[in-house]
């Protein structure tokens, strides 16, 4: 739906990040970074091209030919709508970090992410620092894009998509991509060639009657457009100057996220699998973020290929435990690089798979004006999700109560992202008369002497409370049957000592015990 006067940023990639054969366009990415002139072809004409080979000539629609005539040195690559479609879908699931309305819309060149965050420019501090933080996340997932902004969707797209042109002295000029007032975006397209109109009118007839920007054609007779290029000419060209609403299917996160994406090539190394997690986990973070919810539990399963023998090795499962819920992809990426420290790779891996287990409801919390000086929950959080990345789950536990009278048996000791049982509040236990307990137990009960009637322990203990009766574990051949009191020593430290009576096959004096001693 179009909201007049609010900015949707336009994405459009330069170059998809290849998945795939064929095996010439793995090197796409290496050979962007390092400068080399790259045309993307589809049916012997030229898709896209870089900045490198634009300088050499290279143009949209050129074939085959006159690239190679031009310069030997351009590396031709074949467009590859798989991979074009994972890197898309990818795009639109990252993106839902800044807002839930993202679209993605099928153009002859190239395909179109677009997002409508006009509701949002204050929380992200303006469009220049919206478009920032757009590119920024778009380029770690190694995606080459061109970014326009503007009030209207399709104004925003053309601005996107609009080449590289040369001034007078044959430099390449980078154009102007960005418009917030509607004026502004109209003068922009207005100075469009024709060829942004590429599958909507023939731009050779368009320059054969002297048209040679948008502006231009914007300019002559409707009733002569409508009946010689029909109607969907004029109703994008409203669109894009915002004449007439538009209304989008926004793009729907799955139920559960489940994501495949294929490696360069074969890889043993930590560096070159967090290389494609990243992807994999911005996407991830995106889904949660429409879903307001934080993953406690992941797997990122590395895929092996399969041998000449017909023999497939089991893919190998890296897995992620939180004790809090989060979807910062800065630390599920920390997390998931400890783990893979210790993964020894003996077969090469060509594809990851990330599966999400687990997730709860994750709200981002307000800051304080006054902020806590031990830190905040999220932090300690952090702390223990880096301890059980690094030493295992089984070896970061914490104590959950259970339903049990014996005190040596009223709590176990289980792994912090366990959801542990509610343990009663000290008021609680208070109104519900429960005796106090000390905080800490001794591995084992001491036993204590007995001089006149009175247990000894650094000398006579003098008993300070009535005497509470614990009698349980008949049905598990574990019978205890102890008077507990608080009794304090003569240096005023408090203790926890119990008085075990005999049993009836059992003769004798009640036994003194040291059970626990309070803070």
């Amino acid at each position: 739906m179009h909201l007049p006067r609010l900015p949707l940023d336009a994405l459009q990639p330069n170059w998809p990040e290849p998945a795939g054969a064929p095996r010439a366009s793995d090197t796409a990415t290496g050979l962007l970074h390092h400068g080399v002139p790259v045309a993307v072809m589809e049916r012997e004409r030229v898709v896209l091209a870089n900045g490198p080979a634009v300088a050499l000539g290279v143009q949209a629609g050129m074939r085959r030919g006159g690239v190679q005539a031009l310069s030997a040195q351009v590396v031709q690559l074949e467009r590859e709508p798989a991979a074009e479609a994972q890197v898309m879908a990818a795009l639109a699931l990252a993106l839902l970090h800044f807002t839930p309305h993202v679209t993605v819309h099928p153009d002859p060149g190239a395909a179109t992410v677009m997002i409508d965050a006009g509701a949002s420019l204050r929380l992200f501090g303006g469009h220049l620092a919206l478009c920032r933080a757009v590119y920024a996340r778009v380029r770690r997932l190694g995606v080459f894009l061109q970014l326009g902004c503007g009030p209207t969707a399709f104004g925003a797209a053309w601005l996107a998509a609009q080449p590289l042109r040369r001034d007078r002295r044959g430099a390449l000029v980078r154009p102007a991509r960005r418009a917030v007032q509607p004026r502004r975006m109209a003068r922009l397209l207005d100075r469009l060639p024709v060829g942004m109109l590429q599958g909507l009118a023939d731009d050779g007839w368009l320059d054969g009657i002297g048209c040679r920007t948008v502006g231009e054609v914007r300019g002559l007779p409707r009733a002569g457009l409508r009946r010689r290029l029909g109607p969907d000419l004029l109703a994008r060209l409203d669109q894009a100057y915002g004449e007439v609403p538009v209304r989008f299917t926004w793009f729907s996160a799955p139920a559960t996220f489940s994501q495949r994406m294929e490696l360069p090539g074969r890889t043993e190394s930590v560096q070159g699998v967090m290389a494609g997690a990243q992807r994999l986990l911005l996407a991830l973070a995106g889904w949660l973020a429409v879903r307001q919810a934080g993953v406690t539990y992941l797997v990122l399963r590395l895929e092996h290929e399969r041998y000449r023998l017909g023999t497939e090795t089991p893919a190998t499962p890296v897995t992620i435990s939180l004790a809090q819920p989060s979807r910062d992809p800065a630390h599920l990426s920390k997390l998931l690089q400890e783990r893979l420290d210790q993964v020894r790779f003996t077969v090469p891996a060509v594809s990851l798979l990330l599966v999400v287990e687990s997730v709860e409801t994750c709200l981002p919390q307000s800051d304080a004006l006054f902020p806590e000086p031990g830190g905040t929950p999220a932090e300690l959080g952090r702390v223990l999700d880096t301890l059980m990345a690094r030493l295992g789950r089984e070896n970061v536990l914490q104590p959950q109560p259970l339903a049990d009278h014996r005190p040596e048996r009223a709590n176990r000791w289980c792994p912090v992202d366990e959801m542990p049982a509610r343990a009663p509040r000290e008021p609680e236990r208070a109104a519900a008369g429960m005796p106090e307990r000390p905080l800490w137990l001794m591995a084992q009960p001491v036993a204590l002497t007995v001089q006149r009637h009175r247990p000894c322990h650094g000398g006579p203990l003098t008993l300070l409370s009535r005497p509470e009766r614990i009698e349980s574990g008949w049905w598990d051949g574990a019978l205890a049957t102890r008077d507990y009191f608080i009794a304090e020593r003569p240096d005023g430290l408090r203790c926890w000592v119990y008085r075990q009576r005999p049993g009836r096959e059992e003769s004798g004096e009640y036994r003194w015990f040291l059970h626990g001693l309070f803070a």
